[in-house]
This record gives C-alpha cells, structure tokens and sequence, in this order.
C-alpha cells in the first residue's frame, strides 16, 4: 500500500509541476529503500540521490548508493546532515543494507551540490 502511495504521489507531480521522469523515478527509488533504514534515520529524504548498479548485468540484482539531506535543518540556521547509505537487492536475500554513514554538518556548498537538479 505504501508504495502505491508513494508512486501515486509521484505522479501527480508530474503532472501538476513538470518534475522529470528521472527525478520522480530517483525520488521513488529513495522512497522504496528508506524504508529499510533503522527509524533514527526517518529525518533524511531532502534532495535524495541514488545509482542503482547491476551486478553481473542482471536485472534483478543490483548495488544501490543513496544520499540524502535531514530535513529538520531546512527550515533553521543548524547545517545540515548527509546520510550515504549502501545496499544490496537481489532475490534471494532481499534487500540488505550493507553501510550507513552520517555527514554531520556538511557546507552551504555541498547542500546546494546534493539539491541541484540534473539536467
């Protein structure tokens, strides 16, 4: 249900704001694997990022590297943090989380570097 919702979400803004295919499907994606991170990590879903790479070509195992922005310094004078997260996805064992590292207080520059759309 939850990823129903999430893709629903997706869509509509899409339709309504004109996000790219590519942002909405990274922004799902980070959505989808999020969910797999221990609660304390609830705070970081600003500006995600995430590569997803195939092992041995497969299309149904794959690396992903994801980062993201904590949303409770969006609105304040406190930096930022970055979360990096690592994972494994394959049938067998499902998803896996393989490494989970906090930046803390990262730069002005580096914020504006993980929010930066692609072109």
């Amino acid at each position: 249900m939850k990823r129903i919702i999430i893709v629903f979400v997706g869509l509509l803004l899409v339709g309504w704001n004109g996000v790219p295919e590519n942002e909405l499907l990274e922004e799902t994606l980070y959505a989808r694997y999020h969910t797999y991170l221990d609660q304390k990590y609830s705070d970081f879903i600003l500006c995600p990022r995430i590569r997803v790479e195939r092992i041995k070509g497969d299309t149904r195992r794959h690396v992903a590297f994801a980062s993201a922005l904590n949303y409770g310094s969006h609105h304040g004078e406190i930096p930022y943090n970055r979360i990096h997260f690592t994972l494994t996805d394959t049938p067998e064992k499902g998803v896996v989380i393989n490494k989970v590292t906090v930046e803390k207080g990262i730069s002005e520059k580096e914020s504006i570097i993980q929010c930066r759309k692609k072109n």
